[in-house]
C-alpha cells in the first residue's frame, strides 16, 4: 500500500517554480533584494531550557516594488509566532520615550484635540505615547497584541484593549467609545500582516476631520546611511512616501505634513486624513523631491545597496577576526531584534562574543536566537573581572545616549557599530 507524504519535498521537481513576490500595495511585480539569510524570528530570544529545542528559522530577503517602489520582505512569518513572546517595552530608553511622546502634542495641534475628543493608539505596547496625551485631557485607548506591555500599560492606568488591530477591532471600539479624532501607528505600522483589513478599520474608526499619523523607519534613510539591520520579521515593509501616498490613496486618505527625524537611525512621521480634509504642507512636496533626488526608485540604487550591505558584513568580520587574533575580549551592548539580525547573517556566535548586555529587564539572562549568545543585565560589564576590551554597540541608534554614560562609568572599550 503506497503511502504519501504529508510534508513538503525536500527539493523541488522539475517545472517548479517559486511563486513570484507581489508588492503588498499596489501588487505589482517585485526585484530580488538583499537576502540575509534563514533568520530566527529576533525577538524570541530563548531561556535557557529554550536551548535544547529546536528553533525554527525563515527566509529574510528584501523585495522592491518594480512599480510604486515600495521596499518589503518576501517572507511573512504568521502574526502569532512572531508576538507569542514580545519583550519589548518602549520606553526603555530616554531618547525613544522623548520621542513617542513629542507625537501627542503635534496632532493636539493639528487636529485641535481638547478634553472631549478621543484618540487610539494602534500598537500601544507599554502606552508610553498615550502617556503624553494627559496634559490636554484628551479620552485614550491602547491595542496591542503583545500581553507583557498591555499588562504594564494597564498598571499605569492606559487604557488598552490586548487584541490585533483590525475592522472588526475598529467596529468594536466604534461600539464602546464612537469615533476617534486621531489615531497613530508609531513604529507599528510596517509591521501589520493583513494591511487591508487594518486600512478599512482606520477608514471607519477615523472621524471626518481626523488625523492618522503613522511613523515608521525611512527607506531613504537606510539607503542614505547603508542599514541592514533593521530587517527583521516584524518590519514587514520600509516605508518612502510615494508608495505610501498610493497605499493611502486607495482608502480615500491623503498625506497632508511629512516630519524627518534622526530618531531609530532615520525615521518620518506621516500625517494622513480624508482627501481635501486638511492643507497640504510644503514638506510633502520637499519629501518627494529629496526621493526624487536620491533616485529612490531606481533598480540601480537598490542594487548598489544590497552590494553595500554585503561589503558591510565583510567589513564588520574582518573587524572581529582581527581584534580576536590580537587577544582581545569582545562583547555586545543592547540585544533588540536587530543584534539577532546582525549575528545570524554575519555567523557572529558565543566564541566571538562573551556575552551582550542589556538595560530591558525582560530580555537580560537569556540568549539571543540562532547564535544562542548569553544576555546579561547591563551592570555586568562593569563588574567583570576581565573587562571587554571592545563592543559591538547593536543598538547603535542610541549611540549619543548610551556610550556617554558607559564612559561616564569608566568603560573605555572600543565601541564598533555593525
Amino acid at each position: 500500500m503506497s503511502r504519501t507524504s504529508k510534508g513538503l519535498p525536500a527539493r523541488r521537481g522539475s517545472g517548479e517554480r517559486v511563486p513570484p513576490v507581489r508588492c503588498k500595495i499596489c501588487g505589482g511585480k517585485t526585484d530580488p533584494g538583499l537576502d540575509v539569510g534563514a533568520q530566527p524570528v529576533g525577538d524570541l530570544i530563548l531561556t535557557k531550557a529554550g536551548l535544547r529545542r529546536p528553533e525554527t528559522f525563515y527566509p529574510m530577503q528584501m523585495f522592491h516594488c518594480q512599480d510604486c517602489g515600495l521596499a518589503q520582505l518576501g517572507y511573512v512569518v504568521n502574526p502569532a509566532v512572531v508576538y507569542k513572546y514580545f519583550p519589548f517595552v518602549s520606553g526603555t530608553t530616554q531618547t525613544a520615550t522623548r520621542h513617542l511622546q513629542s507625537l501627542p502634542s503635534q496632532v493636539v495641534e493639528i487636529g485641535g484635540l481638547n478634553a472631549s475628543s478621543f484618540a487610539v493608539d494602534i500598537g500601544s505596547n507599554d502606552g508610553t505615547l498615550l502617556k503624553a496625551y494627559r496634559p490636554f485631557e484628551v479620552q485614550v485607548l491602547g491595542v496591542d497584541p503583545s500581553a507583557i506591555p498591555v499588562k504594564i500599560a494597564l498598571e499605569a492606568g492606559i487604557p488598552t484593549w490586548h487584541q490585533f488591530f483590525n475592522e472588526e477591532t475598529a467596529a468594536e471600539i466604534i461600539a464602546a467609545h464612537g469615533q476617534a479624532d486621531a489615531i497613530s501607528a508609531a513604529g507599528v505600522f510596517a509591521h501589520i500582516a493583513d494591511l487591508g483589513s487594518v486600512m478599512r478599520g482606520i477608514r471607519k474608526l477615523l472621524k471626518p476631520g481626523g488625523v492618522f499619523v503613522s511613523e515608521n523607519q525611512y527607506w531613504l534613510s537606510m539607503v542614505e546611511k547603508g542599514h541592514y539591520d533593521n530587517m527583521f520579521h516584524q518590519h514587514l515593509r520600509y516605508y518612502s512616501l510615494r508608495p505610501l501616498e498610493r497605499l493611502f490613496t486607495a482608502y480615500g486618505l491623503e498625506v497632508f505634513d511629512v516630519r524627518r527625524s534622526e530618531v531609530y537611525g532615520g525615521s518620518f512621521r506621516v500625517f494622513a486624513g480624508f482627501a481635501g480634509a486638511h492643507p497640504i504642507h510644503p514638506r510633502v512636496g520637499e519629501v518627494r523631491a529629496a526621493e526624487e533626488s536620491a533616485k529612490l526608485y531606481d533598480r540601480a540604487t537598490n542594487e548598489r545597496w544590497t552590494r553595500d550591505m554585503l561589503a558591510r558584513r565583510r567589513a564588520l568580520q574582518a573587524k572581529i577576526w582581527q581584534l580576536l587574533a590580537e587577544g582581545k575580549k569582545l562583547i555586545g551592548i543592547g540585544a533588540p531584534a536587530k543584534a539577532a539580525t546582525v549575528c545570524n547573517f554575519c555567523r557572529i556566535g558565543p566564541e566571538m562574543l562573551d556575552y551582550i548586555t542589556e538595560i530591558n529587564p525582560l530580555r537580560a539572562g537569556k540568549f539571543l536566537p540562532g547564535v544562542h549568545i548569553p544576555i546579561v543585565e547591563e551592570e555586568f560589564m562593569f563588574t567583570d573581572p576581565r573587562p571587554a576590551d571592545a563592543a559591538i554597540l547593536f543598538a547603535w541608534n542610541y549611540y549619543d545616549e548610551a556610550v556617554p554614560k558607559l564612559r561616564a562609568r569608566g568603560w573605555n572599550g572600543e565601541v564598533i557599530c555593525p
